[in-house]
């Protein structure tokens, strides 16, 4: 009987086969090797050597296209952060009038629209850096990106690691020669000579006069910045690896739905077996049989609850490292509205956090800008990012109507104009504003008294 059943049990070296198919295509994909990754010996004190970091680097990019998980992290970052663009307004003409030609500049769209915001997250977060390089010309400054692989080297100040002072750029154009030019970091706008690593003082070369760029590291400790995948990648990995096995499992289990019993030897069996093979039943048919053939479905159990824990393990992991809750991962079960509002305070920290650094660094760009058309880096420029979490419209404009009862004056500040607008979700307010005050000033203080306190008027009736 033994010998019967073998003819139709699917083979164990067919099925090894299969299981390693469904693995082997992730393998070979994916590289994450480890070797390389510490430097023992050596006089740099940088844990990830710089071989390594590429590596890293460009397999950061691979999972951020190829992977569901790395994917939905970045994309989270930056849509939190950066949501419908950033906003800027400024009180002085001159200075106003000098960033207009910069941020709307046709050229620097491609850095500076809302599209391009996102794009600068996406390749900070991926990359792990950004290196921006502003070059500065007699009526208009242009902004272009520098692809981390291509800077070779970050030479400092020999005293003070932290002050960066040129960039070794090694480069190849579009015919294929390659390049090497020196460029001056935004803090050594005079072209200070350095000595780099081999005790050759540097300056800027021909083809990088007049450029200054702006380096953005991301989770730095050294000069180099570090994707923010990188804690992800073993674990995402794994978790591929994970479902590939689960594939591999249910298309091995799938290939019988049924049992069929029957008396007899060989013969009999291999009679059975061509007229079930290869045939097409159609839906709600009969069966019929004696005692000599029995048909029984095949009880067959994947694992899939044990299956759904382990992977959830491997998943957690992933969360952690890019610092989202599961639930934003595709299982929306594993959350609920009061484990939401307490694991999302987190959350509003992170993207808080990571909204002051790209706004730190527009304010040092802008100011770079501002230096190269001889105005004060010191006038004020107020960068506006999107609400992280969606805002209660009727409360804030409730509170809004509140505070200019109680004081008028607030009325006619710009800033809290433009708070109420934001609120409401109008992101042009610059042009809304402007209106706003020709109209307010051909009205006389009656009116605008009279109109806040219809305001006021209508609030307490939707509100009642």
């Amino acid at each position: 009987m033994a010998e019967n059943k073998a003819l139709v049990m699917p083979e164990l070296p067919e099925l090894a086969q299969l299981m390693k198919e469904a693995t082997q295509s992730v393998e070979d994909e994916l590289l994450a090797e480890d070797t390389g990754w510490i430097r023992i010996s050596g006089g740099s004190n940088d844990i990830i050597t710089d071989a390594s970091r590429n590596d890293y680097l460009k397999l950061s990019r691979l999972y951020y296209y190829k992977d569901p998980l790395a994917k939905q992290a970045i994309r989270l970052w930056t849509d939190y952060t950066f949501g419908t663009g950033v906003t800027w307004s400024c009180e002085d003409d001159k200075a106003k009038n000098v960033l207009n030609n910069y941020w709307n500049l046709r050229d620097n769209q491609t850095v500076l629209s809302a599209k391009g915001q996102r794009r600068a997250s996406t390749k900070l977060l991926v990359d792990g850096e950004l290196f921006m390089a502003l070059f500065l010309g007699a009526k208009e400054t242009r902004i272009r990106f520098i692809d981390p692989l291509e800077i070779t080297e970050v030479i400092t100040d020999p005293d003070d690691k932290d002050n960066e002072r040129y960039y070794k750029r090694t480069w190849s154009d579009t015919q294929g020669t390659s390049h090497t030019d020196y460029y001056c970091s935004h803090r050594n706008p005079k072209d200070e000579g350095c000595k780099d690593s081999t005790g050759v003082t540097r300056k800027a070369t021909a083809n990088a006069k007049n450029v200054l760029v702006y380096h953005l590291p991301w989770d730095n400790l050294g000069n180099r910045g570090i994707p923010l995948l990188l804690p992800a990648l073993d674990w995402i990995k794994q978790y591929r690896r994970f479902l590939a096995s689960r594939v591999g499992i249910m298309l091995a289990l799938a290939r019988f739905a049924f049992k069929a019993k029957t008396k007899g030897g060989a013969t009999a069996i291999a009679t059975v077996k061509g007229k079930l093979d290869g045939q097409e039943i159609p839906a709600g048919s009969t069966w019929i049989e004696n005692e000599g053939v029995t048909l029984d479905s095949m009880k067959i159990d994947t694992g899939s609850t044990h299956a759904y824990n382990d992977g959830r393990m491997l998943k957690l992991q992933v969360a952690a490292a890019v610092g989202i809750p599961e639930q934003y991962f595709g299982d929306i079960s594993s959350g609920n509205l009061a484990t939401a509002r307490t694991v999302e305070l987190p959350m509003m920290k992170m993207f808080q956090s990571y909204q002051q650094i790209w706004a730190d660094a527009f304010k040092d760009m802008n100011e770079l800008v501002f230096e190269k058309a001889s105005i004060p880096t010191d006038i004020p420029v107020d960068i506006d990012f999107p609400d992280i979490a969606p805002s209660d419209v009727f409360s804030a404009a409730q509170s809004i109507a509140t505070l200019i009862t109680a004081i008028p004056d607030f009325a006619t500040i710009r800033d809290v104009q433009q708070v109420a607008l934001l609120s409401l979700g109008i992101n042009n307010t610059d042009e809304i504003l402007d209106d706003l005050q020709n109209q307010t000033e051909s009205m006389s203080e009656a009116k605008v008294l009279r109109a806040l306190k219809l305001l006021k008027e209508v609030l307490r009736k939707n509100g009642s």
